[in-house]
């Protein structure tokens, strides 16, 4: 079982998960803080987690732009493994490179656990009480839900 948390910031609360990012490539290894976000696809690294990680963009390759609510944004790639608890992925990894008239907004975007993480798991959200939990595919079936 792994258990997020909620992080509330002007009166909204999120759902987060902290996973281990590892991008080989550039000797990196640290833990990301990870929206929750059921509609990405993919998981993706924000711009701040890419400063904060030193991450060298100019040894990445460039992908098709990402689209989401701010519009198109230009993206780059890495492989690299996530690891939440002791449960390891490998993935390749988006980073978002914001142009800079979408520094501003892009800054306050957190990084997303998408759908590529979260289709290992049962996800169980519960908002009043603030718990957030992910279970493996044998801790789902012992639930013997309907």
């Amino acid at each position: 079982m792994i258990r997020g948390f909620y992080r509330e910031t002007a009166g909204i609360r999120r759902p987060f998960i902290t996973a281990r990012v590892s991008i080989p490539s550039q000797n990196i290894s640290d833990d990301v803080h990870f929206l929750v976000d059921t509609g990405a696809d993919v998981s993706l690294l924000a711009p701040v987690d890419v400063v904060r990680l030193c991450i060298d963009l100019g040894r990445l390759p460039r992908m098709a732009p990402s689209a989401g609510i701010g519009g198109l944004a230009a993206t780059a790639s890495a492989d690299a493994g996530l690891t939440l608890d002791s449960l390891g992925y490998d993935v390749r990894l988006r980073l978002l490179l914001p142009e800079r008239r979408q520094q501003k907004v892009l800054s306050r975007i957190p990084s997303l656990l998408g759908r590529d993480i979260l289709s290992h798991f049962a996800l169980f959200m519960e908002d009043r009480s603030r718990r957030l939990i992910l279970l493996d595919s044998d801790e789902a079936a012992s639930l013997r839900l309907p």
